[in-house]
């Protein structure tokens, strides 16, 4: 494989309507519970009772580390295991093997701010569950109470190994909460959701059409929620100031204001990134910028600061005031001044998937390749504090795993398989059902006759 990959062209409208097959394992319907606590280390683990067993792979573990002929042993929805050849020996005796020789090993790769199950149809409202509401403050809104778990998109994402989703609003200063979703639409009605991961916002001229008006209402409701909390009781006896939110928007910024959920704000000028910059600074705030277009012009003081930044690569064209200085190497930049670079496409829900496309327009332009793997996975696990669970292949975490028969940056390569929670999910979505349909129009014609 090469270190940086030879293609990077633009991406057929039918990407990713690849070989159909249902992959199933009944190996996996007697698994142990995934509260069965699981060894921490990397190289070797207990194998008693393991489902599955990934054998033969090089590994990338998402951390940078590769790991030649490798071997992952899943237990349920948790690696249990992960080593090289040696640790084949180990297995159980009733443990499904999987021969993955000549393939490569990837950590499902991770979709940050997207609309995903938020959005069906862009241009009908009725199937838009994106945004809270009028107002620039919507702090309350809870994505997780609206996202349908049968979205065809998310069988066309899951394919092409994104496995988890930061699902978040859109629209306003403060959009609402984040909740984070597996996309196992394999195993039932109901996708794996965690709620409340973070709060998203952004900055620009959303308030009163001026940057420093949005950044002084940001900064007003900040401190009211730091109030309220404090002086709630008063506030029910109305002897407290009007406030510059409604009271549930205030405690959703609690866990915020604790350190317990980051702040994810779409920034892309200078100025607004070194804003919150500043802001996260005074107020002790966990932050992460979404979009940073510009944000290789301040790289010292995000790494100083130590914010990571989720970058679109191929967002390179000066469309507004606030991307005049996009580039096309701003990912690279960033990781070369120590910045956590995480990768992925904003404000979509029907083509996270060319998140690898994005990638991979990374590398070609100075990014690390195994740099721009860490982008997709683990960066944006750890961005939103879930890194203890998700973004590497490691034993004690979710076995959100896919297999390449190629490089996955490069766009002739599809997912070979992919595994969500320990389970192969089947490789179909409507896209690849419709494919099959209508792949042969001459029989079709003859039928019509």
């Amino acid at each position: 494989m090469s270190p940086v990959p030879a293609r990077h062209r633009r991406r057929d409208l039918l990407r990713g309507l690849g070989s159909v097959g249902l992959v199933g394992l009944a190996g996996l319907a007697g698994a142990a519970p995934a509260s069965a606590a699981p060894p921490r280390s990397r190289r070797r683990g207990t194998s008693t009772g393991a489902s599955l067993a990934l054998i033969g792979a090089e590994i990338h573990v998402g951390d940078g580390t590769v790991i030649k002929d490798g071997t992952v042993i899943v237990r349920g929805e948790r690696i249990i295991a992960v080593g090289d050849a040696s640790l084949g020996g180990a297995l159980a005796a009733d443990a499904t093997r999987v021969d993955l020789r000549g393939k490569l090993l990837t950590p499902g790769f991770i979709a940050a701010d997207s609309h995903l199950g938020l959005v069906e149809i862009g241009m009908e409202p009725g199937t838009r569950d994106d945004s809270g509401g009028e107002g620039p403050i919507r702090a309350s809104y809870d994505a997780a109470s609206a996202i349908r778990a049968r979205s065809s998109l998310v069988q066309v994402q899951a394919i092409e190994g994104i496995t988890s989703a930061a699902v978040a609003p859109s629209g306003g200063l403060l959009s609402g909460q984040v909740a984070w979703v597996d996309l196992a639409y394999g195993k039932g009605e109901a996708l794996p959701t965690r709620p409340r991961i973070a709060v998203g916002g952004g900055l620009g001229q959303v308030v009163d059409g001026s940057r420093a008006a949005t950044l002084a209402k940001l900064r007003r409701v900040i401190d009211d929620a730091r109030l309220y909390r404090k002086l709630r009781g008063a506030h029910e006896r109305r002897q407290l100031r009007d406030l510059a939110a409604h009271p549930r928007d205030l405690e959703a910024l609690f866990p915020v204001l604790d350190r317990k959920v980051p702040l994810t704000l779409r920034a892309q000028g200078e100025s607004d990134i070194v804003a919150a910059i500043e802001l996260a600074r005074e107020e002790k705030l966990r932050l992460v910028i979404i979009g940073g277009t510009e944000a290789w012009r301040v790289r010292e003081r995000l790494a100083q600061a130590s914010v990571p930044v989720i970058v679109q690569p191929s967002e390179n064209l000066p469309g507004s005031l606030d991307r005049l200085g996009a580039r096309l190497d701003n990912a690279a930049l960033l990781d070369a001044a120590g910045v956590e670079v995480g990768i992925a496409i904003f404000g979509e829900a029907h083509n996270l998937r060319n998140a690898t496309q994005e990638a991979g327009i990374a590398v070609a332009n100075g990014l690390p390749y195994e740099k721009a793997l860490t982008g997709l996975s683990l960066t944006i696990a750890r961005a939103y504090g879930l890194e203890a669970d998700y973004g590497t292949v490691s034993a004690g975490k979710i076995a959100n795993l896919v297999t390449w028969a190629g490089d996955p940056l490069e766009l002739e390569h599809f997912a070979a398989q992919v595994y969500v929670r320990g389970a192969a999910i089947p490789m179909v979505s409507r896209q690849t059902l419709l494919r099959e349909r209508y792949r042969d129009l001459e029989a079709i014609r003859r039928r019509g006759r």
